[in-house]
């Protein structure tokens, strides 16, 4: 994942930029990936951001043990997770007045090895302030769809999260939260099995249809009378448009089949 799109993420969560709630409709799933620990900064307003440590999980809605074709759109909803805030920033939270809080966020995603990169977001539920410690928030929401590729087990794996607590007041500071994993290290999340595109070998089918060879009949005309019409020329005729309409061209078609990936 990129350093770029992590100092952008951190500068949109912490720079004080006007925070909006995005709705989001998923339905939620278990956490699959194992309780990680993450460095975060976070603040409010125009404080300087301050150090703490959240643990969280994530999860996406691809079944356990799925394999797919090479090529195939996979769908990775709902994107859901669990996030224990770092104590300081609850205490901040209550600081300024809030009793319960809700939000949402974004996070990068990674597909390994294919290399797609892919955005989720999130939001959770207004959820109460503990008068003392921390709290946990349940996570839901949405993350971009990719294709396929690679034959071979892909892992998606997440490296950060940003996070933004909306403070009821549109004209007030917000609050945010940017957390990276405290090791240094992707966080797998899922993983699937991808398998080969089954390949075709092209078949040509050749079909061939027999002429058949008009037989002229034999005309004998007896006791010919000149002010009778001749019979010669109708049967004449019918035998050329016999030959003109029994022959057939043989046609030979061949069917091909091609595999695109779209990347």
């Amino acid at each position: 994942m990129s350093t770029a799109a992590r100092t952008v993420a951190r500068a949109g969560l912490l720079g004080g930029i006007a925070l909006v709630t995005a709705a989001v409709t998923a339905t939620s799933a278990s956490a699959a990936s194992d309780e990680t620990e993450f460095s975060c900064e976070f603040g409010i307003g125009e404080t300087t951001p301050t150090d703490g440590t959240a643990t969280a999980s994530f999860d996406t809605g691809v079944a356990d043990g799925l394999v797919v074709d090479e090529g195939t759109r996979v769908s990775l909803n709902p994107f859901t997770g669990s996030v224990t805030l770092p104590e300081g920033f609850v205490t901040i939270l209550r600081g300024a007045g809030l009793t319960s809080i809700q939000g949402g966020g974004e996070s990068n995603l990674l597909v390994d090895p294919a290399g797609d990169e892919l955005f989720a977001s999130f939001e959770f539920a207004p959820t109460e302030l503990p008068a003392e410690g921390t709290v946990t928030l349940d996570l839901t929401g949405d993350v971009d769809r990719f294709r396929a590729q690679d034959p071979g087990t892909q892992t998606i794996l997440l490296f950060d999260f940003g996070l933004f607590v909306d403070t009821g007041d549109p004209e007030g500071p917000g609050a945010g939260m940017f957390c990276e994993s405290a090791d240094g290290k992707d966080v797998a999340i899922d993983a699937l099995e991808v398998t080969a595109a089954a390949t075709s070998v092209p078949t040509t089918t050749v079909t061939t249809t027999a002429t058949a060879t008009p037989v002229r009949p034999v005309v004998v005309q007896t006791d010919f009378a000149a002010e009778e019409d001749s019979t010669a020329f109708p049967l004449g005729l019918g035998a050329g448009i016999l030959a003109l309409s029994g022959g057939a061209a043989a046609l030979t078609r061949t069917a091909r089949r091609s595999a695109s990936r779209r990347h």
